[in-house]
């Protein structure tokens, strides 16, 4: 009796109907935007050059986070429109 309930437990989990599991991609565990004041001095420099622009004077006065701010307001501004990444967006569908 014991084997017969050991299987149809067994055929039970075999035959379940339920959709399998999946696991979404993993997120990073740690923020992009660097902790030191040097890290963000750097990334913020990084970013205005590319954008064809220097630090501005004076900012040896800004505190760690003002600094944070202004950097990830640049990467922003740095980052590529919808048209630049795929021209035809703004076309209607269809046609």
């Amino acid at each position: 009796m014991a084997g017969g309930a050991l299987g149809f437990a067994v055929a039970a989990v075999q035959e379940d109907d339920s959709p399998p599991v999946t696991i979404g991609a993993q997120q990073p565990a740690e923020s992009v935007v660097p902790k030191t004041r040097a890290g963000r001095v750097d990334a913020w420099t990084a970013e205005l050059k590319r954008a064809g622009k220097e630090l501005p004077k004076g900012w040896e006065v800004l505190t760690t986070d003002e600094i944070r701010e202004r950097y990830l307001h640049q990467r922003i501004v740095n980052a590529p429109a919808a048209e630049d990444i795929d021209p035809d967006m703004g076309r209607p569908a269809g046609g």
